[in-house]
């Protein structure tokens, strides 16, 4: 008996698959007889798995329904069946068109698919489904942006489901109201030290060397309760928040505090109270999700720097790494989602408004970045389901008479949006109308309507970004890729801490209108140059200062270091010294300009004696091939070396065209 034609094409469909898989070192696992899924992928990296799976609907053809244009394939799914892929499917899933005559995979997204969704919404009665693969997307060509197409789903699948759960106010029953405000009641007595409230004032007036002094007499008593030294923590924790913005507003690393607070609340409420405790759990889930969205935040920007002018192998990297952290973002926002829900069955919510509101920080980070990624839908759902949260903790503060909990939440639930007529701005609008206090009430009405300056279009500004802002961006980037730049031990965190205090000069060349700085091909070797590569951080390398009135050069890998040496042996003794007024600040304009004045100098002899320029240091590219357009060099398309991408490129003119002029020449 023959086999029918179509069983021989399935199993070269399978078998097509499989080796794909097998190339990209992701494990392929056969389902059975499951209604529209044949292959459940797991996504390996570096031989590990990642945790992030996805589903496959396999299309096998000897003769695909090519476009005439040959853009897309063309493939008729049942309508049922199609329902099931784009709206009840939990787990991203795909539809991928094997052509075995030509042996080639292309892959499209039915969950994402607009067109394939607005078809099923506007005739829900339809026996058949056209979906349309592109061939672009076209295995294993591919796979960097199959997997960022996986974790946006991953997003998007979890607001739909977010947005399914009917959001309910919850309150604790009469049962427990009794213990609920007496807990209230407790707390509130025991945050009311005298120290305490000093600290508070000193915070509010700005002194805060002195509040901390005040804090920490409460920390350090024997006779302080467990209360006291639990709002002695949350006291603490705003006075350093407030002390780091007021130091620098663009690089004011809150998330260090605020991780540090969240580990004493925990080691402080081990052993109760309860109501403490259940708060000091709520405060670490939260808190942790704060972390996962700052690391998920710096990801994105490392991927969109190496979007236009990076590395196309660490962009493929990226998409793994950015998978596996959005993967555990939602894992954890889904667990505080939990306690948030099992607050309800304890006696503790009055203590747990605030708890409930350390959410919004990581939330509105979240929420601003799959704005700019896109993905509106997902960031939508994130948003009202965090603005259920706030609307919670205003009617816990509420029941209980907490007005100024109250405020906090209306003020948190204000900055989901930067769309200032968002549901959520204007419930809290109507919500601070309702504070009984006047002076709380006129304070939160002023603060409501300073939000717009510093919300709206925040990102969308084409006027020049301070060079403290590019510091904390890339300061996002090393978290992202979980380089801690608080170890005092580690080299690379050292490294990439000197490159980025290296990356604003004016600490040095503000003392003298004759210095100025390049970079240098000296190389930090080869582990840092990767790093470097990865971060588009090019002051981790050596720098070279000059003198141009003198002609001195000096050359290091720490600008400090380096303009000690070069201070000790010119500045120190030179009657031309001629410092910057007051205030003056480097910037990559001033940059520009000296790069052209001094560029017969830079090139001319100097009166240093210094070794002649070294080749560019020995960053590898995979087989040799240009790190934007991921062609092979040439004689005619040679690479050549950019320092500040730390890479090498081809010469091809879209390349040379498209790459940024970058400050900082060599």
């Amino acid at each position: 008996m023959l086999r029918p034609p179509q069983h021989e094409t399935d199993k070269k469909g399978e078998a097509l698959l499989l080796g794909i898989m097998a190339q990209l070192k992701w494990a392929a696992n056969k389902i059975g007889e499951d209604y529209g899924r044949d292959f459940e992928i797991e996504i390996f990296r570096d031989g590990r798995s990642t945790g992030i799976l996805f589903n496959v609907q396999l299309k096998s053809s000897a003769d695909p329904a090519y476009s005439k244009d040959s853009s897309y394939v063309s493939v008729t799914l049942g309508a049922p069946n199609a329902c099931y892929l784009a709206h009840e499917l939990r787990l991203p899933t795909f539809v991928i068109q094997a052509d075995v005559a030509q042996n080639k995979l292309f892959w499209s997204a039915p969950q994402s698919d607009s067109a394939l969704l607005a078809k099923l919404a506007k005739n829900p009665d339809t026996e058949t489904c056209t979906i349309r693969v592109p061939i672009m997307n076209e295995l294993p060509t591919t796979a960097d942006r199959l997997v960022e197409t996986v974790t946006q789903l991953m997003v998007l699948l979890a607001s739909r489901t977010l947005a399914e759960i009917q959001p309910a106010i919850f309150v604790a029953g009469t049962s427990s109201l009794a213990a609920s405000v007496e807990l209230s009641r407790s707390l509130r007595i025991h945050s009311d030290t005298l120290d305490l409230m000093r600290a508070q004032e000193l915070t509010a007036t700005g002194d805060f060397v002195a509040a901390r002094t005040a804090i920490h007499a409460v920390l350090s008593s024997p006779q302080s309760s467990v209360e006291s030294k639990f709002f002695a923590v949350l006291v603490e924790e705003k006075n350093e928040r407030l002390r780091l913005g007021a130091e620098d507003p663009f690089r004011a690393d809150h998330l260090s505090v605020v991780l540090a607070a969240s580990q004493k609340l925990h080691a402080l409420t081990r052993k109760g109270p309860g109501g403490l405790k259940f708060y000091a759990l709520v405060a670490r889930a939260a808190t942790e999700f704060y972390r996962l969205a700052k690391e998920d935040w710096g990801l994105y920007e490392n991927w969109k720097v190496h979007q236009a002018t990076g590395d196309v192998w660490w962009r493929a990297e990226l998409s793994v790494l950015r998978a596996e952290t959005r993967h555990r973002l939602l894992r954890r926002y889904e667990q505080f989602l939990r306690l948030v829900r099992l607050s309800d069955k304890t006696p503790y919510q009055s203590a747990l408004p605030l708890a409930f509101l350390r959410i919004v920080e990581g939330a509105a980070t979240l929420i601003t970045r799959l704005e700019f990624e896109g993905l509106p839908e997902a960031a939508a759902a994130i948003r009202d389901s965090v603005f259920e949260v706030s609307k919670l903790a205003a009617a816990v503060a509420t029941q209980f008479g907490q007005h100024s909990e109250r405020v906090q939440a209306a003020l948190s639930a204000s900055i989901l949006s930067r769309d200032r007529s968002a549901a959520c701005v204007r419930w809290a609008e109507a919500e601070i109308e309702q504070i009984p206090d006047v002076a709380l009430r006129d304070a939160a009405r002023v603060t409501l309507a300073d939000q717009p300056t510093t919300l709206a279009n925040e990102a969308e500004n084409d006027g020049v970004v301070p060079v403290a802002m590019e510091q904390q961006i890339y300061e996002n980037m090393a978290a992202g890729l979980s380089i801690n730049l608080a170890d005092q031990d580690n080299p690379v965190s050292a490294m990439v801490r000197t490159g980025i205090a290296d990356f604003d000069p004016t600490r040095v060349l503000r003392d003298c209108s004759h210095l100025f700085v390049t970079l240098s091909r000296l190389s930090p070797g080869l582990l840092f140059g990767v790093v470097a590569q990865q971060l588009q951080l090019p002051t981790m390398g050596a720098k070279v200062l000059y003198c141009s009135l003198h002609k001195y050069v000096c050359e290091g890998l720490s600008l400090d270091e380096t303009y000690e040496r070069f201070r000790r042996d010119y500045c120190d003794q030179c009657l031309d010294r001629s410092p910057h007024p007051p205030g003056w600040q480097y910037t990559h304009a001033w940059q520009f300009e000296q790069n052209e004045r001094n560029k017969e100098f830079m090139d001319g002899p100097r009166r240093a004696p210094r070794k002649p320029m070294p080749s560019p240091p020995p960053i590898p590219m995979p087989d040799k091939t240009c790190a934007a357009c991921g062609l092979e060099f040439t004689e005619e398309f040679a690479p050549w070396w950019c320092g500040h991408c730390q890479t090498w490129f081809c010469q091809r003119k879209e390349c040379l065209d498209s790459h940024e002029k970058h400050p900082w020449p060599f």
